[in-house]
């Protein structure tokens, strides 16, 4: 697997065209996304087996795949997608860019400026959205500079903030003591009518938190797929809803692989395995091999209550233990008033930087007012 881009297709950039996506490529496109590994002590890939378009439907509808092509091979990648959320309390449509891919033997080249005219025509075609958000980990350096910095012929983007994603080990805990008059239940004894209305009630108070609807929660495809009602945990007081999160498990379509361990963490590793075991955690995966997380999603709490959101992610980290499972990825924006609940427990951080790009000038400062941003984390 460390080997992969070895055995990438070897090309000149000019002879690389671009082209839309079709059901057809969809074995090479999970290769490409194999094959193309973050670089680290742990590296990583991204495993969309067994289909590329089944995986990218929690990232948007109105889907466009540009894909880059050379000599029937493709060596290149990147999703356009509208998403429906919350701008200033309203629901907008927006748009959505990632799953963006590119092998060795085009990087550098002039692709990503070719592909701004293809989705500059999608654009005039009705296909339009005010801006495109996406994320780059703030570890790849390289990234941030060509894609924030409008080098490679697309416009410099705005920085919405830095998001903070806390891997959170999935350790034995206690059952969590609830106070009176409050009870935690699962999204089956409150309805999928009643989950929605509150996710959009207490959501639209945040920035980009998604338009969520009863159907979106009961589809088993789109934008929640593998979500199910019960994966939701409900803070209630009577029928008073204080606060919700859910419990997504994408593994079955979307999936995190280890590449390779490198520098210390080679030598670690032997050591990590039986430390795992005696804490009944999932195994350390060994190359070739996903890792094993759930995400923290749907996350809205009424007026921000630390009390609800401790509640709620303690008793999903009491169920969800010994299920083979390691982590409970919980992401959040720095500047969330929940944010410090993060800090609270023992975890494994990563940042992402959130960034906007616009192709009609959208004023950022003037047109979106100071509510806090919200990044759903497995729609990235």
């Amino acid at each position: 697997m460390a080997d992969a881009q070895k055995n990438a297709p070897q090309i000149c950039s000019t002879s690389v065209h671009l082209r839309e996506a079709r059901p057809q490529d969809d074995a090479q496109l999970c290769a490409l996304m194999r094959r193309n590994a973050m670089r680290g002590t742990i590296s990583l890939a991204a495993d969309y087996e067994p289909s590329f378009f089944r995986a990218i439907e929690v990232e948007g509808f109105a889907k466009r795949v540009i894909i880059a092509e050379s000599n029937q091979q493709i060596v290149g990648v990147v999703l356009f997608a509208k998403r429906r959320l919350f701008l200033n309390g309203a629901p907008a449509d927006t748009g959505y860019a990632g799953s963006l891919r590119l092998d060795r033997s085009i990087r550098g080249t002039t692709i990503m400026a070719r592909g701004r005219e293809l989705v500059e025509r999608w654009h005039e075609d009705g296909g339009g959205v005010p801006f495109y958000l996406f994320a780059i980990l703030t570890d790849n350096i390289a990234a941030q500079n060509v894609l924030s910095s409008g080098r490679v012929g697309l416009p410099a983007s705005t920085r919405i903030g830095t998001l903070h994603t806390a891997a959170i080990p999935l350790l034995p805990r206690l059952t969590p003591r609830l106070p009176a008059r409050i009870q935690i239940e699962r999204g089956s004894a409150v309805g999928a009518v009643k989950v929605s209305e509150f996710l959009n009630r207490v959501g639209s108070e945040k920035q980009f938190f998604p338009v969520y609807t009863a159907d979106d929660i009961l589809a088993d495809d789109g934008i929640l797929r593998g979500l199910r009602l019960d994966d939701f945990y409900v803070a209630r007081t009577g029928d008073r809803i204080l606060g919700t999160v859910a419990c997504w498990d994408q593994l079955p379509f979307r999936r995190i692989l280890i590449t390779e361990y490198s520098g210390y963490m080679r030598w670690l590793k032997p050591f990590i395995s039986p430390l795992a075991n005696a804490l009944r955690l999932a195994p350390m995966p060994n190359p070739g091999e996903p890792l094993r997380h759930l995400y923290a999603a749907c996350i809205a709490i009424e007026n921000n209550s630390e009390q609800i959101f401790t509640l709620l992610l303690n008793t999903i980290l009491h169920h969800q233990h010994d299920k083979g499972n390691s982590f409970l990825l919980v992401g959040l924006m720095e500047r969330d008033p929940l944010f410090p609940v993060l800090k609270k427990y023992v975890h494994i951080p990563s940042r992402s930087g959130i960034y906007a790009l616009s192709l009609d000038n959208f004023d950022f400062a003037a047109a979106l007012d100071r509510r806090t941003p919200y990044i759903e984390l497995g729609g990235l």
